[in-house]
Formats: structure tokens, C-alpha cells, sequence
């Protein structure tokens, strides 16, 4: 388990960056434990693998959830072309682990096993006041302590140990009154004033110092159901993922590709550094991890 926990910062977005940079130390060291499963000679995308693999037998941890949400409900479901996955979006106090907006605006809370649920209820009632639909995602070792902590509108998911999403419980739409002060503060300005350009089809008429609360109580006369719509088509496309850039990641890496913010030359270092040769010798005769542990 130590060594899958120190495995599982190839996928973050710092060593992703140095990777792409061509620091190749992490990768190696991890290389190095799955020797056996590797060939004479392998590309780095092998790696990512072998490891993601694991994962999925002994270390189901919040990348993983994540990467299954994008692979099975963002792709499988919906298309990039579509749809838009949100990661981490913050919400008031709180951060939305996964949202996805599509037609509607569906919430994705996780709560792996190796997460406590103190803080649930108060993170579910805080996206209920923002989206349409809230889900968590869970393993069944925890389901039936969700439940006393669960609103009657949100849907449970179970990631079940063949790593498919099973539907326990349906999301109902919510029915609770959008907050304004939490939607505000989780949006850009260019974000908030799309918004109410959409409802009232104009912006306040004031200095950009007093923009933000001008906005704010516009928004309260508005309908909470307008607002929900109007949320989801702005942040479609404000915050829309690089879809040539993330068809040419593994699968293991969607999450990746979509949560974290890497410059066009970084991308395209990460797609040429995930397709390295190199040598599984070098692995046993040297602890430089540089040009010597290419082929």
C-alpha cells in the first residue's frame, strides 16, 4: 500500500508537468517494482498502466474514482464534444470532486474507503444549492453509512469490484433555491456576468469595482431554474476540456487530461514522453534515470 500511495503521484498534476519536462526519476522508481510484468524494452505509457491496473485491484483511491466517472458517464454516456467534466470545483467552503454539465448539471461526490464522512452533509447540501443533480460515489463498504447522512434527493453510485457504476439510488432533481453568494463566489467574472447577460439580456451598468455585487442582487430576482440552465451553458463552454489533446491520453490519464491546466507545449511533450522506448536492463544496472535508462 506504501509503495501504490507513492505510485499514485505519477498521475498528479506536479509530476505529470515534470514528466512532461523530462524528469523521468518517479517513473523509473516505479518501473522498477513492476520489472516483471514489463518487457525487454517498454514505453512509458506502460508504466501508467501497470499501475492505474493496480489501482483498480488494491488501491481504489479519488484519481481512480475520477477517471472511471470520465471514462464511463462523461465518454460513455455523453461525448467531449457535448459535455463538459469539471474537477474540483469549488463550491462556498467546499469542492465538488467531479461535475459533469450536459444537458443539466450533475454533481459527483466521492467518498472512497479511504474517506471519512464528517464533513458529507454539509458538502451535499452545498451543491444541491448550485446543481441539478447530486450523486455520490462510493464502494459498498461504505454505502450503508451514507445513508443517514444522505437528502432524499441525492443518488448513490456504487464502484463495485469488477470497476463498473452501479446505480443504488436515482438523483432527484433538486429543490433547493440556488444560493447566490455560494454561485457567485464559485464563478469568474466573466463567468457570473454571462449569466445574468443571459437572464436579463444586459449587465449592470457600473464600475467593474462594483460589478460583483450589482450581479449578485440582479441574480436574486432571478428563477432559480433559469439560473441552473443558464450555469450549465456558460460553464460548457468557459471551462470545455481540449478534446484533441485528451483523445490522445490512455485511458488511465483522462482524468488527468481534463482536471489539470497544462501549457499546448507541455502537451505535447507529455504525448511524445508517454511513448518512449525504454530499457528494462538499464533498470537493474543503473540508478540514474536519464538518458542512460532510455534504450
Amino acid at each position: 500500500m506504501i509503495f501504490l500511495k507513492e505510485a499514485a503521484r505519477l498521475f498528479n498534476s506536479k509530476e505529470l508537468s515534470r514528466f512532461a519536462d523530462g524528469n523521468l526519476e518517479l517513473l523509473a522508481k516505479v518501473a522498477s517494482r513492476y520489472q516483471e510484468s514489463l518487457g525487454d524494452f517498454f514505453c512509458a505509457k506502460d508504466v501508467f498502466e501497470l499501475c492505474y491496473k493496480d489501482f483498480g485491484r488494491n488501491y481504489k483511491n479519488e484519481y481512480y474514482f475520477k477517471n472511471i466517472i470520465a471514462k464511463k458517464i462523461l465518454i460513455g454516456r455523453h461525448s467531449l464534444k457535448t459535455a463538459t467534466m469539471l474537477s474540483e470545483f469549488r463550491v462556498g467552503n467546499n469542492k465538488a470532486d467531479c461535475v459533469i454539465l450536459n444537458g443539466t448539471s450533475t454533481c459527483y461526490e466521492i467518498k472512497s474507503e479511504y474517506d471519512n464522512l464528517s464533513r458529507l452533509q454539509e458538502q451535499l447540501d452545498s451543491y444541491l444549492k448550485v446543481f441539478d443533480k447530486v450523486y455520490v460515489v462510493t464502494t459498498e463498504k461504505h454505502y450503508e453509512k451514507l445513508e443517514p447522512c444522505m437528502p432524499a434527493s441525492v443518488g448513490v453510485l456504487q464502484l463495485s469490484s469488477r470497476n463498473t457504476l452501479t446505480e443504488l439510488k436515482s438523483a432527484g432533481l433538486s429543490e433547493s433555491p440556488v444560493d447566490i453568494e455560494i454561485l457567485m463566489s464559485s464563478l469568474r467574472k466573466s463567468e457570473y456576468m454571462s449569466i445574468v447577460a443571459t437572464l436579463f439580456g444586459e449587465t449592470p451598468k457600473t464600475s467593474n469595482a462594483k460589478a460583483y455585487e450589482a450581479c449578485k442582487e440582479m441574480l436574486r430576482d432571478a428563477n432559480s431554474d433559469d439560473i441552473r440552465k443558464a450555469l450549465c451553458n456558460t460553464l460548457k463552454k468557459t471551462r470545455k476540456a481540449d478534446e484533441d489533446f485528451i483523445k490522445q491520453l490512455p485511458e488511465n490519464l483522462l482524468a488527468a487530461g481534463i482536471e489539470y491546466s497544462f501549457s499546448n507545449t507541455s502537451k505535447t511533450r507529455l504525448i511524445q514522453n508517454l511513448n518512449i522506448t525504454f530499457s528494462k536492463d538499464a533498470l537493474c544496472t543503473t540508478q540514474y534515470y536519464g538518458e542512460n535508462f532510455m534504450s
